[in-house]
């Protein structure tokens, strides 16, 4: 008898914990290279189950838990990457130092992962 309460106890949390939310957000994205550096971003803040972002549609779908991070947050770390999130704008810093296929279409020169100031398109993480 004394588990029953305790049983009804843990139902009650589990029914009162917050579903996962979740937001498309429109970006601005090129090629493989913003996809991963868009996705890693959002993945690695808290509160932030998945990020997903299609290029097709260059919509990042992202799946939070609503009471830890806000949507104004997960557009400021798109932005924070260099890429356009809805109407926030891209951090101009940042966008200067993406690939040149990730630039905008208007400041693009060359094709897509064009190097820019001697980079790699296909340079890992962590590499000079």
């Amino acid at each position: 008898m004394r588990i029953l309460p305790i049983l009804l106890l843990v139902f009650a949390f589990v029914a009162m914990a917050a579903p996962p939310k979740t937001l498309v957000i429109q970006t601005n994205a090129q090629c493989g290279m913003c996809k991963a550096s868009i996705e890693k971003q959002l993945n690695a803040l808290d509160g932030v189950k998945e990020a997903v972002l299609d290029l097709e549609t260059k919509q990042v779908t992202v799946t939070y838990k609503g009471k830890k991070i806000d949507e104004a947050k997960l557009r400021q770390a798109i932005s924070a990457a260099g890429y356009q999130a809805d109407d926030v704008a891209p951090n101009p810093d940042a966008q200067a130092k993406l690939m040149a296929c990730c630039q905008p279409k208007e400041a693009k020169a060359g094709g897509c992962c064009a190097p820019k100031a001697g980079a790699s398109c296909t340079k890992k993480e962590g590499t000079k």
